[in-house]
């Protein structure tokens, strides 16, 4: 997605083991609506088709198996459509613009995304709604209400993860474990080189990837020397990115990486998707990377491989192993004149009922976000709840600023050209005040 950290949501598409909760079953093992004695939706008089929008970054399996049990219960049809995921802010905006409305679709997570489609004129509401709130962990509601106590989006998935995901069959073979701090990691890097293996891929063709170093390291390097009083100067632009040492120096070590020879030759070749090929088969060791690189690994190779051959680590810092970078789940929006409206609206009712609730984690497992779910987790994912548990882990930063790093990508695509290290940095700067400029926050008027 533009900027990827929306991609965060990236973040969200993670792919499951957990199984369905004890509900009734239609056929194939697919539990019938609601649960725990709930009804569920009713069957239409009139079946129509409602549209729901997403990013193609985001893995559709489990809505698909979600929509296919609520077909089967309304009569109603799911109109699948995925947008390109880097530019799927963007296309959003236009369609919201031209009145082109969606029934339902996903947005990333937070207040933020309300400026940009202008929610209070657009999107239904749900503060009030307990039906809904009854079901979802308090944190989750805290963090999707504005400071006028609205709520325009419906938080639906699980806790995303971010950080430097690896084969352990090349650690292993390469005779490393994962890094105490970052100098370690550069070391553990050049044994792996040593060894005959790539060290770390960025799919810089992509746009988005090459974005999660800097995410990833921003929680790790940036937060302890800025804190939140930082950050909330750069909400208020009464901060530069540019005058930020720490920022700077993610700029460097990613150059750094590079011109040490520990990424693969094509960088600017390089792909999302043959990543994801090279590392399963052990032809690279490890990527900055979203979650979203589970489900699809696991395509490929299997629940097994996922489960035995691939780690996770944090982005380290220069005295420790550093800070996982985490995300809240996507939230599912609703236009209020979306042509089929009052529809779209039981069937959220309905994807965050127990069993559907279930069915989705059982396709796409994560730490859950709803009350007595059930999901099996891969031990990368167990990695981070025992980090989130100690204290670990932080917020992504996109998720705590109203502004984006606006054309982040393309800054870094030219990055990867030039190595300008300094031109970059004040790219990355002028985007950030460019698109909070653009949505007329309060300091960058």
């Amino acid at each position: 997605m533009k900027p990827v950290f929306l991609m965060l949501a990236f973040c969200l598409a993670v792919m499951g083991l957990a199984g369905c909760s004890g509900g009734a079953s239609t056929d194939a093992g697919t539990p019938a609506a609601g649960g725990q004695g709930s009804p569920g939706p009713a069957k239409a008089k009139e079946p129509v088709t409602l549209t729901f929008v997403l990013p193609n970054t985001v893995d559709s399996a489990p809505f698909t198996k979600i929509f296919e049990a609520y077909q089967k219960q309304t009569g109603n049809k799911v109109e699948l459509q995925a947008l390109p995921g880097a530019d799927y802010d963007n296309m959003m905006k236009t369609r919201f613009s031209t009145g082109d409305f969606p029934d339902l679709f996903l947005m990333q997570p937070g207040t933020k995304q309300n400026v940009k489609l202008r929610a209070e004129e657009t999107l239904h509401e749900w503060s009030g709604d307990t039906a809904v709130w009854d079901r979802i962990i308090p944190s989750m509601k805290q963090f999707q209400t504005t400071t006028a106590g609205k709520i325009y989006g419906v938080p639906f998935g699980a806790t995303g993860m971010m950080g430097v995901y690896y084969n352990k069959d090349v650690f292993q073979k390469a005779g490393v474990q994962p890094p105490k701090n970052y100098a370690d990691l550069l070391e553990i890097a050049k044994k792996i080189k040593a060894a005959g293996v790539t060290p770390f891929y960025e799919s810089v063709k992509d746009g988005w990837p090459p974005q999660v170093f800097y995410l990833t390291g921003w929680v790790t390097n940036v937060d302890p020397a800025i804190g939140d009083e930082g950050v909330q100067k750069l909400e208020a632009n009464k901060l530069n990115l540019a005058d930020i040492p720490q920022v700077r120096d993610l700029f460097v070590k990613q150059k750094e990486l590079r011109d040490l020879g520990l990424m693969q030759n094509n960088v600017m070749a390089g792909t999302y998707d043959e990543l994801q090929n090279l590392m399963g088969e052990g032809k690279v060791a490890m990527a900055f990377m979203l979650d979203g690189i589970i489900p699809q690994l696991e395509k490929k190779f299997g629940k097994p491989f996922v489960a035995e051959h691939i780690g996770f680590f944090p982005f380290p810092s220069a005295s420790d192993e550093g800070i996982a970078a985490i995300t809240p789940p996507n939230q599912l929006m609703i236009p209020e004149k979306a042509k089929h409206a009052k529809d779209a609206i039981d069937l959220l009712k309905y994807m965050i009922s127990a069993d559907m609730v279930n069915l989705y984690y059982q396709n796409a497992p994560g730490i859950p976000i709803f009350k007595d779910a059930k999901s099996e987790l891969y031990p990368v994912q167990k990695q981070v709840q025992a980090l989130i548990d100690a204290g670990k882990a932080k917020v992504n930063i996109q998720n705590r600023l109203t502004p984006t790093f606006s054309d982040f990508q393309k800054t870094l695509q030219t990055f990867f050209i030039n190595g300008n290290v300094d031109a970059a940095l004040k790219e990355f700067d002028a985007g950030y005040k460019k698109d909070g400029k653009s949505k007329r926050l309060t300091g960058f008027e």
